[in-house]
């Protein structure tokens, strides 16, 4: 492991002298292709208090293949690893799947891949505004966030109507990496509908930015719902988000309200808004988020965070470096943090 960190971090530096490529082709006809290729972040971090060391780790890394056999038939693999503070870490097969295109306004996915609740839910994490993603919405209320976050196993529907005006997806899953506190294979229902005001998006995942390539804005709304293993409650989940990308201004934010059926009555809500701008190879970014985990005996998992960070686009999201300050502020005796992240970032 410790000789493959070297290597990405080698193969990283090399690809900021020259410009970056997506991926290699494999071709055997005009019906049958595959693409392959590697993408690694590398990271530098220090938090305080808790530590006055600096952490230098591959925050993930990624091998991926993707193509079809015919027109129909598409098939899609990532296989994602990561170090902790340098020391070693674990890998994964996170998306490992097989889409049926029979039209426009009819795709089917089968396998494992991320699960269509939220917009969060589908972003590439390559391709983020901010080094970090949202913890409202993502590490504080989905399981399993590490590596594998949001992603399922199961049957999704999906595609646009309308000219792409309305996009929707509609799944089953095993539901085991659903908001936190499920456990178990029990059955997991999802469904998420997107109303585009501008460009419609194309694929089934989508980016934090697309830094000029498109003009989209709209908005969406997304459920999901699961039995714990024990098949005594059934927890929900809502989100509503809205999503804007045009002239190198992105703005987004999302609102989630979950039920956790439990005694206590629970249902934590959570809100984040982010926007970004880029100024030719500069982009600033900014980020506020707030939550409060609907706990009235115990309110020190409530937090507000605000993160500010700033990346140098060397050639869009395939090369760049970023940095990051993150302020996590508890409302009862939690621990206030700050945590410092550099990333360097290359991907083909």
């Amino acid at each position: 492991m410790k000789k493959f960190l070297v290597l990405m971090v080698v193969a990283a530096m090399t690809l900021f002298g020259v410009s970056a490529f997506a991926g290699v082709d494999l071709k055997m006809d005009d019906d049958t292709f595959a693409k392959f290729g590697a993408k690694a972040r590398i990271q530098y971090s220090a938090t305080s208090p808790g530590s006055d060391k600096l952490n230098v780790g591959l925050g993930e890394g990624r091998i991926y293949f993707s193509g079809q056999i015919t027109n129909t038939v598409k098939f899609g693999f990532n296989y994602d690893f990561a170090t902790t503070g340098g020391a070693a870490g674990g890998g994964r097969a996170t998306d490992a799947l097989v889409q049926f295109d029979l039209a426009t306004a009819l795709k089917i996915n089968t396998g494992i891949y991320r699960m269509a609740f939220s917009r969060l839910a589908l972003q590439d994490s390559y391709q983020y505004i901010l080094i970090s993603s949202p913890e409202v919405g993502g590490t504080a209320f989905v399981t399993n966030t590490n590596l594998g976050g949001f992603r399922v196993g199961g049957v999704t529907a999906w595609g646009d109507l309308a000219d792409g005006m309305i996009r929707y997806n509609v799944g089953i899953s095993d539901g085991s990496n659903g908001p936190a506190a499920v456990a178990g294979d029990e059955l997991g229902i999802s469904g998420r509908v997107v109303v585009n005001f501008m460009d419609p998006e194309k694929g089934y995942t989508c980016p934090g930015c697309y830094l000029g390539k498109a003009k989209v804005a709209n908005v969406g709304v997304g459920f999901f719902q699961q039995e714990n293993s024990a098949g005594t409650v059934t927890q929900k989940a809502v989100t509503v988000d809205g999503f804007y990308d045009a002239n190198n201004l992105t703005i987004e934010a999302a609102l989630f309200n979950y039920d956790y059926d439990n005694a206590a009555g629970q249902k934590p809500v959570g809100m984040y808004v982010e926007a970004a701008y880029a100024f030719g190879k500069i982009q600033p970014a900014v980020r506020f988020e707030q939550y409060d985990d609907d706990v009235a005996a115990n309110d020190t998992t409530d937090f507000a965070k605000l993160v500010v960070g700033v990346n140098y686009l060397i050639d869009g999201h395939n090369a760049k470096v970023g940095f990051e300050l993150a302020q996590k502020d508890f409302d009862g005796g939690g621990v206030d943090t700050d945590t410092a992240t550099i990333q360097v970032q290359a991907q083909f």
